[in-house]
């Protein structure tokens, strides 16, 4: 991919990291508009050239994020665009919850969140909808210093535009800014997210099954390619029947992924449809999903079964070949998506009690764990995880988002930074264990930046 032609001045190539590494395009009418910022953020960092600004871009996150944030335009404030909130309160949210089990826990994700305006949005409509105990909101941006302005939490008036007193409410006095409410900030999460080109869903990120997915105006600085590649992992990334909305300006996904389109009041939605067939790996989650959904059913009386002789698979003297195993993350992503996270810890300590030395699910149990809220046995599991391999960078930076929720953010910064180092000593394109395909190259990066975040965090505390 290369920058746009028009693009003088050796800010060519800057263009084409930016395309590259973040799925950035501009259009011409912005070129100009384009080159002053490059400009700008060449000041800030002490670049005397192109050259050297590129070497800094490519070298350092907070270069990087200082650009993207001179680029695109981070304008967001609450209950932005209510047409799309009325959908998700009148019919969008309750249509996903008629067809979840009972005590579903509402999973919302706010991608491209910003500095959180959007997502605490997301938080009150649960609230409002009397799913304060059942919900969890998620916001990831590629911004870092938005993320940290996310966290922090306190907004000032041009925030709350549109909005009336019933909303600022709701929020704490905070000097001339309001302060988002201690209870509601402890159910939205902020992470670190490349949209172009991490690896999603994950169940170790906590990007899967969500319910409702809002990813508005941020695909209109995306290349057609990263747009098609975002949409399908957007699409994977719902639970069945789950909704994505976008902006009114980005780009049309119907043809890009197989969303069912339904026309509301707030704009075109997209709709994850149901399953119809049976997918390979999906047969070893059918005995837990019935012993899920069934549970209370009264057992009846019957005949006792009897054992019938098996004859072996295979040409006599060859024992048949093993059934290739489903993915254990899949597997357990896909029993919660269905049966609920209940059922997937189940799951696992049932597995786990058949294989007490398992890595994989000594991992996957704390990722449930953490799911659940239950943090201090999150990071209790995760510390079993890596006793049993200390290799492994995933566990690491699963435990330094741990940690960061429970406020430890010396340990917090421990993990990122082993994630970071274990990360950045394998060859880039190498898939991490237990990473669902992200690679080192990435996860070496992402742990680099939350690590900045974390000490940021410090700072301001």
């Amino acid at each position: 991919m290369t920058a746009p032609s028009c693009v003088a001045g050796g800010h060519g190539e800057i263009l084409a990291f930016l395309a590259a590494r973040a799925g950035l395009v501009f259009p011409p009418s912005r070129i100009e508009a384009v080159r002053d910022g490059i400009g700008r953020a060449m000041a800030r960092a002490g670049a005397a050239d192109g050259p050297s600004y590129l070497g800094a871009i490519e070298s350092s996150p907070a270069a990087l994020d200082d650009l993207v944030s001179e680029l695109v335009v981070g304008e967001t404030y609450f209950f932005r665009d209510p047409g799309q909130f009325d959908f998700l309160r009148q019919d969008g949210i309750p249509a996903v919850l008629a067809r979840r089990p009972a005590g579903h826990a509402l999973r919302i994700w706010s991608a491209g969140c910003a500095t959180g305006e959007e997502a605490y949005s997301l938080a009150i409509l649960a609230d409002e909808m009397g799913l304060s105990g059942r919900s969890s909101v998620v916001g990831t941006d590629l911004c870092r210093s938005a993320l940290v302005k996310a966290r922090r939490a306190v907004y000032g008036g041009w925030s709350f535009r549109g909005t009336g007193e019933p909303l600022l409410a709701r929020f704490e006095p905070d000097g001339p800014r309001r302060r988002v409410g201690a209870a509601l900030r402890e159910r939205v999460r902020f992470e670190y997210l490349n949209l172009a080109l991490d690896s999603y869903p994950s169940f170790a990120a906590g990007i899967w099954g969500m319910d409702v997915i809002l990813c508005r105006n941020v695909l209109i600085y995306f290349s057609r390619e990263a747009v098609a590649a975002t949409a399908r992992r957007l699409h994977d990334t719902l639970g069945e029947d789950g909704w994505l909305l976008t902006g009114p300006s980005d780009p049309p996904l119907q043809d890009l992924a197989p969303f069912e389109i339904v026309i509301t009041p707030g704009g075109t939605a997209y709709r994850r449809a149901a399953r119809r067939t049976v997918v390979a790996g999906w047969e070893a989650v059918a005995p837990v999903l019935a012993e899920s959904l069934t549970a209370e059913i009264p057992q009846v009386a019957c005949e006792p079964r009897v054992a019938l002789p098996v004859e072996p698979v295979g040409a006599p003297g060859i024992p048949p070949a093993p059934a290739e195993e489903p993915d254990p993350a899949a597997r357990i992503r896909g029993i919660a998506n269905l049966a609920g996270l209940p059922a997937a810890l189940r799951e696992v300590e049932d597995a786990r009690l058949r294989s007490p030395h398992s890595v994989d699910l000594a991992f996957l149990r704390a990722v449930v764990l953490s799911e659940l809220g239950r943090l201090d046995d999150a990071a209790a599991e995760a510390r079993h995880a890596l006793y049993l391999d200390r290799t492994l960078a995933a566990a690491h930076f699963l435990q330094g988002t741990i940690l960061r929720r429970l406020g430890d953010l010396g340990g917090a910064a421990r993990a990122f930074r082993n994630a970071r180092d274990l990360a950045a000593g394998r060859p880039p394109d190498e898939p991490v264990p237990l990473g669902e395909g992200e690679r080192a190259g990435r996860l070496a990066e992402g742990a680099a930046v939350q690590l900045e975040m974390v000490g940021a965090a410090r700072r301001v505390g």
